[in-house]
């Protein structure tokens, strides 16, 4: 991998880490994002923009 492509790693590695952070940006996203359990069941949907994050 390139630099840039290991920082853009390093930093979702670090969010990943800290799950209330990732939660929200996953929430503050501009698309639409479904995350499952692996037994399919859907734990976290965002807003996909209809909802100004604050």
């Amino acid at each position: 991998m390139n630099e840039t492509q290991n920082a853009i790693l390093e930093s979702f590695q670090m969010l990943a880490a800290n799950k209330a952070l990732l939660a929200r940006v996953i929430d503050c996203f501009p698309y639409p994002i479904q995350i499952y359990a692996p037994d399919g069941t859907s734990v976290l949907v965002n807003r996909a923009g209809g909802v100004p994050c604050d």
